[in-house]
């Protein structure tokens, strides 16, 4: 699904350097570590944001500096800062579809009742957690083979992160889709992630199986003081 070698991105003084990493379907990835340790970096390459990447960069055997379209066909994103149109929710919703074959307009249904969202409401109206919602389902709706999530739970209440980790985890429930999911939501991450990846000043200090490195007698916010990435 996803494959890096030697990827560097450069912001000034700051350099984010993965030397490999794969990512197989299926899996939950949580993305993990302290502000500033690259996390957003990492997943704005992986989804074509910045075209500044160095090195090798594949998702779904795309580079999506290179052919970001096919990238962006295949694969959902959300940030809890991604922009919207400034429409009703609705019309939001309509206008976006049509620039996606895939888009899953049952789905979109199910989840706007779901997320309890009225449609007649303008984007310029909604709290932050019902802006969250709505970036949630925007990226889910055209039924992507890779799902990245940067700070999913912002705004939300625990309600509102128990329906997004069910949500995602329904997403999961295919042999042939991945998440990746950053968040500072820290016991969120350690429930539904299969596998993480620790960053801290934009280099990796640890990947792999969350319950090899975390194991049984730690929780993952005392692995990541433990290592030094909290």
């Amino acid at each position: 699904m996803i494959r890096v070698h030697d990827l560097h991105v450069r912001r000034g003084a700051f350099d984010l350097h993965v030397a490999d990493w794969s990512v197989q379907a299926g899996r939950v990835v949580g993305i993990v570590g302290p502000n500033g340790a690259g996390k957003t970096t990492l997943l704005r390459a992986l989804a074509g944001l910045d075209d500044d990447a160095e090195g090798r960069v594949e998702v779904l055997g795309f580079d999506p500096r290179v052919d970001p379209e096919s990238v962006r066909f295949r694969l959902g994103y959300m940030s809890d800062d991604m922009p919207l149109f400034r429409l009703r929710i609705d019309k939001l919703l309509w206008t976006v579809s049509g620039y996606y074959p895939s888009w899953d307009g049952r789905l979109v249904e199910t989840l706007v009742e779901r997320f309890e969202l009225d449609g007649r409401k303008g984007v310029w109206e909604l709290s932050k957690g019902e802006g969250t919602r709505l970036r949630l389902i925007l990226a889910l709706a055209i039924q992507p083979r890779v799902l990245v999530l940067d700070e999913p739970a912002t705004g939300l209440d625990i309600a509102g992160r128990r329906k997004l980790l069910e949500t995602v985890l329904e997403v999961v429930d295919d042999p042939f889709r991945t998440v990746l999911i950053s968040s500072h939501m820290l016991a969120d991450v350690e429930r539904i992630a299969d596998e993480l990846v620790v960053l801290s000043h934009g280099r990796v200090v640890r990947s792999g199986p969350t319950d090899a490195l975390v194991g049984e007698t730690r929780t993952l916010e005392e692995a990541l003081i433990e290592w030094g990435a909290a």
